[in-house]
């Protein structure tokens, strides 16, 4: 299930497939960047709300993701959010289970989205450690993805894949750096939050 979808999913990528083209007129690029298979951790900016389905439906890779827990509450939401392959993460408290779900789905050789600022938020210049533990725990290849928007235009650019080294407290800290400057760079000149060099 948590490699090849459900059928709920899969109806729901079709649907969010639709909307988007209609609505947004996404483009999508670099789907060549990402492996057919093994463990992933797609780690993107988070700008919008339509970011989770959106990048779900762009993904030739079936993607496992977090959700807030109060999604999952309560029936028949829980049982949908659950189709959608998503699991809960408590955002005010302790995210350690949440942590070790993503884990189990990474050495199972599943994909997992992680959103670099644990948040919305237009600045990518500085980033939390989540996405390149997890990477580095599981062994895990990296994809970093720029989402942006001009209007109402959806762009989502898929990066090359990034091999974590090593699991030191200042690798980890390397990681995410290499990480937020590979985001950076994959979205237009005007919309990037840290300077690259030429």
């Amino acid at each position: 299930m948590y490699l090849h979808g459900t059928i709920i999913y899969k109806m729901a990528n079709f649907l969010v497939w639709v909307y988007a083209k209609l609505f947004y007129g996404i483009k999508v690029s670099g789907t060549q960047n990402i492996p057919k298979e093994g463990a992933i951790v797609f780690v993107s900016n988070h700008i919008s709300a339509v970011d989770p389905p959106f990048l779900g439906m762009a993904s030739p890779r079936v993607l496992n993701m977090m959700a807030k827990k109060e999604l999952f509450e309560k029936q028949p939401l829980r049982w949908l959010v659950r189709q959608l392959l998503a699991f809960p993460v408590d955002r005010e408290g302790n995210a350690m289970s949440a942590i070790k779900e993503a884990l189990r789905r990474l050495k199972m050789g599943a994909a997992v989205l992680v959103f670099i600022q644990g948040t919305r938020k237009e600045d990518v210049s500085e980033a939390m450690n989540g996405a390149s533990f997890l990477a580095q725990r599981a062994k895990a290849v990296i994809i970093p993805i720029g989402i942006w928007q001009i209007g109402r235009r959806y762009f989502v650019n898929f990066g090359e894949p990034i091999t974590p080294k090593g699991k030191s407290k200042e690798e980890m800290a390397a990681l995410t750096d290499s990480m937020l400057i590979n985001i950076n760079s994959l979205l237009p000149k005007e919309k990037q939050s840290i300077r690259l060099e030429p």
